[in-house]
């Protein structure tokens, strides 16, 4: 009877350990690799998710999550913490890096009525100024994308929560970058965001990290 407890218990243990060793594999790879998720709401449509208002499907994106924010270039699609709720996430373009000078588009001026978070907007809300049109007024129409940030918009200006709203946002909240579109299967390994020309101006500018009595002396007019 004891040894046959015992052989149970063995034939279980044998059992479980691979599927705990792939349990812990995916978690592994879901938390440092690679992440699939859904991209709902209207901020990036029609390149992400274009039928979600009419079917309600959402495109689901696989993201690069090694190193997720080192060498981020103008044009990624990044998946990332808000910077005013860092538990909720937002997927955005990258149109200016550090340094740059983003020229701001008055179609993007925050208002009521003019997109959340998610991309979607509320058809009822009146539109008029909201706190973060102060702040965007206050920027005259041009942005310095500070070292260390990037300027995020989405494709879809009409709907979309952005840069615009919460200004250049840490590359450390970046979590991971567009690989590739995995559902619907129609889509799979596409990536519709190549290719894609958004309508802000960026003047790319070096971000100079001396100091100004480093510039002053470089130039020679230091005293």
């Amino acid at each position: 009877m004891l040894s046959t407890l015992r052989r149970s218990r063995r034939t279980l243990w044998h059992i479980a350990l691979p599927s705990l060793w792939v349990t812990a594999s995916a978690i592994s790879l879901n938390d440092n690799l690679v992440e699939i998720t859904s991209v709902t709401g209207d901020s990036m449509s029609p390149t992400l998710s274009p039928d979600q208002d009419t079917t309600g499907r959402s495109d689901y994106i696989a993201w690069n999550k090694w190193d997720a924010s080192g060498h981020v270039q103008r044009g990624d699609i990044v998946f990332f913490g808000l910077p005013n709720r860092p538990e909720d996430t937002g997927v955005k373009r990258v149109i200016g890096v550090e340094g740059d000078v983003v020229v701001l588009d008055a179609r993007r001026r925050p208002k009521s009525g003019n997109g959340n978070a998610n991309g979607n907007t509320n058809p009822t809300a009146g539109s008029h100024d909201v706190p973060e049109s102060k702040s965007w007024d206050a920027w005259s129409g041009r942005a310095k994308v500070p070292e260390g940030h990037v300027w995020v918009e989405g494709d879809n200006w009409r709907k979309s929560k952005d840069s615009n709203w919460y200004g250049p946002i840490s590359r450390s909240l970046i979590l991971g970058k567009a690989m590739a579109v995995v559902l619907p299967t129609e889509k799979f390994g596409a990536k519709p965001w190549e290719g894609f020309a958004s309508g802000t101006t960026v003047v790319r500018e070096r971000v100079d990290t001396r100091t100004d009595l480093e510039v002053l002396e470089a130039m020679g007019t230091a005293t």
